[in-house]
């Protein structure tokens, strides 16, 4: 690969930057695929969504409630002025839409007397269905609003100063996109002037500061266009466009970062630009690519999940992950490889080794020489202390973990979406209906009933231009069903938390039974009594066909001279039976067209998905399917089936289906990584024990985010937090576990002993590490200042998870732990270990059976072994082994750069690329690579003898 990349890097600079012209148009309309509505984003066939699917395809008279203007009154005068301006916006609404809106009166709402303190709701329907966008039209039906105000103000002056609102669920839509779109606008920046100024530090260097984000930026554009051809395909929740890059700015800069950082670390150790970026490729380039690969296994995890909310969101972060860390693998060493060290302008290899020497050796430090200084004696002490106290952080880290565990297991998630939704004008007119009315009344649950048969004959009646609903029962419906739906709505009624049903109703059960309350024959008492029952919403209908079959005028209705029993006709067959029941069943959406099916309405008087209405829903399914005495078979012989919807109980589907298939997928990641790091690692516990420390992170962070947003914010902790942590951080906090094992590694294959190799990795690695930790968890902070709560509590829960696990974890309690396992990590399978240059007890087979090593500055290529004395106790014996592992490790190094050296040569020769001085070059490098072969074939076979001789053998 290094070979390729070197060879032909303006090539892959360029196909990078004609990918990125190609992905740019589709990118760019990559907004126009997000959805805002959880709901509209479900998955496999639920209760809820089944039930749901029935009122879609059979009520087309359901009321609409995607939009509602709510005005607030406090007085008799403000509430007739609160009418005036739902006469002016009626009229408005007309003139600007025509028919593809209608406006109506939903009724005054009120805890004490409607006529004196409230709310009235009118009701804004999209008659155009999914063929007109109405959430895009909120802004000008705002408009619209304040204009109606100032016309009824000439009339009614207390108009003007009346409080509205536009809300419901394709306002609440509208806000959170415009919200979304403020928060990315200001995340954005943020973010990224955050990983400059880090960078700027780290390297005292402008152009390295730039690039990484400026490479993440090219990879990001090329990831919106996947976003718009899978939104295309079935939709991206809007957070999933936050989401994809703060996780690509964090983890592609940390990719880009390490691969830099170590091809400058190996400029400053002296190799030439060839060998070092070689060098970065190798072991950098091996490290980010195991980490890019199981934060892409941990994404795509999210994808098993049924839901399309989270299905796309692990895809979509998955592909951005990907193409992130090829741009690091390919994009980073190209330019590399054209600029050269031109990279860390201003700063360079030589200003980099002076402010080393003066921190080393004393001198005058500047800004960069004193972070130079503080970062490598906090390394050192880092180092020396996981070493001398492994022991206290392991029972440090399980005393920690205790109330982190119990907190984590005593907690309970929420899936309260209204708590978590960004602060705007659709949310504060939900609130003011829930502080005037049940909590449940725009966000009803319904109870769908599929009948045995039809129960009814339904039609429509043209009148003054409406078209006003009747039913006419069968014997099955008004002997049978219609009793039984009044039966159970009586009882669902009696919930404490049930504010009001709304179930099947018959005029004549209704008239008859007030007639035997009242003690009288007398319609017109009987009549009054019923219509002064009447919800608002059809109260006025109600009272237009009693004045019709009394004789009246409609306009002009008298209800103490409502005369006509229930029986008597208003227009042909019709009775006055027939005609209300088509308005209170029909009309309301209680009563599908075809009469099959049967939608009881439910609100309660909590909030909709609060706690207390989740714990109701999980009672009324119970009540209505499980054992003899359910609903479901009591009533089996009239109807078939019984479903809970509606969004609450959506959501409560949602949260148990994800968290029930999230069982399956947190074992599936764990098993996948864990496999993956054997297998790249060659180790039995080492992947154990990464995956159990990120786990703990988990734990501890979940735990936090518990005690932050519960306990000081009073925000419940919405179920998606946990899931959606546990994947990211098992993705990209596996990142510096990979980094840091890695370069563990390495170092035992160069010939270190197990803690040494800890030690130094701790010192080389662990600032870039501490870098990366600390980048990519400021970015995830970022996200708190957005004004969703969901994503301040994602923000907070990943920022927090990455830093803890990338500082505290890998910082100290990974180092401490394979200390105290020693040798143990790296013990594997024979046909793993090998490969990486380790024994399968996780000794170091570079050279065979152990041996001795040269001085440091011995002659390595023809020259004489030098006399070392014969090792002649343990200790000695000891030391001498990891002596010559060390030198064994720098002639292997010796030998694998010629060995490069003299592909290129040849390659270049093979193409005629190679002149006169080349063609001795080459030659003279086949000679040196030999003699290099033989010296260390040499001075294994001297150092077995001298070991062998010795009493430690």
């Amino acid at each position: 690969m290094a070979d390729v990349i070197m060879k032909h890097s303006k090539a892959v600079i360029a196909l990078w930057l004609v990918v990125l012209v190609c992905a740019l148009p589709f990118g760019i309309k990559s907004g126009d695929v997000l959805e805002y509505d959880m709901n509209s984003m479900s998955g496999s066939s639920t209760e809820a969504s089944d039930g749901q699917a029935i009122i879609d395809e059979h009520f087309s008279n359901s009321i609409d409630l995607s939009e509602i203007l709510v005005i607030s009154y406090s007085s008799s005068e403000e509430l007739a002025a609160a009418q005036a301006i739902f006469v002016e916006f009626q009229n408005l609404m007309d003139d600007k839409y025509g028919a593809k809106t209608t406006v109506s009166n939903y009724g005054t709402y009120s805890k004490g007397d409607p006529n004196v303190e409230g709310i009235l709701m009118i009701a804004i329907a999209n008659n155009e269905g999914e063929s007109w966008d109405i959430a895009h039209e909120t802004d000008n039906i705002r408009d619209l609003v304040k204009e109606a105000k100032s016309n009824a103000s000439a009339a009614y002056p207390e108009a003007a100063g009346l409080t509205t609102y536009v809300t419901g669920n394709d306002a609440i839509t509208y806000d959170t996109e415009n919200s979304s779109m403020e928060d990315v606008s200001k995340v954005d920046p943020l973010s990224i002037l955050l990983i400059f100024v880090l960078l700027g530090l780290f390297f005292y260097a402008v152009v390295t500061a730039v690039v990484p984000p400026a490479v993440v930026g090219m990879a990001y554009g090329i990831a919106l266009a996947a976003v718009y051809a899978i939104g295309c395909l079935m939709g991206v929740y809007y957070i999933t466009q936050t989401l994809i890059l703060v996780s690509m700015l964090g983890a592609g800069c940390d990719y880009a970062i390490f691969i830099i950082t170590r091809y400058r670390d190996e400029r400053k150790k002296g190799l030439s630009h060839e060998d070092a970026l070689k060098t970065a490729i190798m072991w950098g380039g091996e490290a980010v690519f195991t980490s890019g690969i199981s934060v892409i296994i941990g994404f795509a995890a999210l994808a098993l999940c049924d839901f399309a909310m989270v299905r796309t969101m692990g895809i979509i972060l998955a592909i951005g992950i990907a193409i992130a860390l090829v741009a690091a693998l390919t994009f980073i060493p190209s330019l590399l490889n054209l600029v050269k060290d031109k990279i860390f302008w201003p700063s360079n290899i030589e200003s980099y080794k002076r402010v080393e020497d003066k921190v080393q050796n004393g001198g005058k430090l500047g800004v960069h020489g004193h972070l130079s200084k503080g970062s490598k004696r906090y390394f050192a002490w880092l180092s020396r202390n996981t070493h001398k106290h492994s022991k206290l952080i392991a029972i440090a880290l399980v005393v920690l973990c205790i109330p982190g565990l119990y907190i984590f297991a005593e907690s309970e998630d929420s899936a309260d979406m209204i708590s978590v939704m960004p602060d705007s004008e659709s949310v504060d007119g939900l609130d003011l209906i829930m502080t005037q009315t049940d909590g449940g009344t725009i966000m009803p649950t319904y109870i769908v009933l599929e009948m045995n048969e039809s129960i009814a004959t339904v039609g429509s009646l043209p009148y003054g231009g409406m078209s006003i609903p009747y039913v006419i029962w069968n014997e099955h419906g008004l002997d049978r069903a219609v009793p039984a739906v009044m039966k159970m709505t009586k009882d669902i009624a009696g919930y404490e938390i049930v504010g009001s049903v709304s179930g099947l109703n018959s005029w004549q059960i209704m008239y008859m039974a007030m007639e035997s309350a009242l003690e009288t024959t007398d319609p017109s008492t009987i009549n009054q009594a019923l219509y002064e029952q009447m919800p608002s919403a059809v109260k006025g209908y109600v009272g237009m066909i009693l004045a019709i079959a009394s004789g009246q005028a409609p306009t002009h209705i008298d209800p103490t001279a409502f005369d006509a029993p229930w029986n008597s006709y208003v227009v042909s067959e019709l009775t006055v039976a027939n005609i209300i029941d088509g308005i209170l069943n029909v009309g309301t959406g209680i009563l599908s067209d075809d009469g099959q099916y049967v939608s009881v309405m439910v609100i309660t008087t909590d909030k909709p998905m609060s706690a207390d209405t989740m714990d109701f829903l999980a009672e009324l399914r119970s009540d209505l399917h499980d054992g003899e005495e359910s609903y479901d078979s009591v009533y089996h012989n009239i109807w078939s089936a019984s479903y809970v919807a509606g969004t609450s109980a959506s959501i409560d589907d949602m949260s148990k289906d994800i968290e029930d298939q999230f069982s399956m997928i947190r074992i599936v990641v764990a098993i996948l990584l864990i496999v993956l790091l054997f297998f790249i690692l060659g180790s039995y516990l080492t992947p154990i024990r990464s995956i159990i420390t990120i786990l703990l992170s988990v734990f501890l962070t979940v735990a936090l985010t518990h005690v932050v947003f519960e306990g000081l914010m009073d925000t419940p902790v919405l179920f998606l937090i946990p899931i959606v942590l546990f994947v990211v951080l098992l993705g990209l906090g596996m990142d510096y576990e990979i980094f840091m094992t890695t370069k563990i590694r390495e170092n035992k294959i160069k010939g270190m002993n197990n803690d040494e190799a800890i030690d130094n990795a701790i010192k080389e690695a662990g600032p870039v590490i501490s870098l990366c930790a600390l980048l990519m968890g400021g970015t995830f902070l970022t996200l708190v200042l957005a004004n969703s709560s969901m994503l301040k509590e994602l923000g907070f829960a990943l920022g927090m998870g990455i830093l803890i696990d990338g500082l505290l974890m890998v910082g100290y309690v990974s180092p401490a732990l394979m200390h105290l396992m020693g040798d143990w990590s790296w013990k594997g399978p024979g046909f793993l270990t090998r490969r990486h240059g380790l024994n399968p007890d996780g000794s170091n087979m570079a050279v065979p059976a152990a041996c001795g090593a040269a001085p440091a500055d011995a002659e390595r290529i023809g020259g004489e072994m030098p006399v070392r004395a014969v090792p002649a106790t343990p200790e000695e014996v000891a030391k001498y082994k990891q002596e010559c592992y060390s030198e064994v490790a720098v002639r292997q190094d010796r030998i694998a750069a010629l060995n490069a050296e003299v592909k290129t040569l040849t390659d270049n020769k093979r193409i005629g690329r190679l002149d006169e001085e080349g063609e001795k070059e080459l030659e003279a490098k086949r000679s040196e690579l030999k003699a290099e072969k033989e010296s260390l074939r040499e001075f294994q076979r001297k150092s077995r003898e001298g070991l062998r001789s010795g009493k430690g053998q």
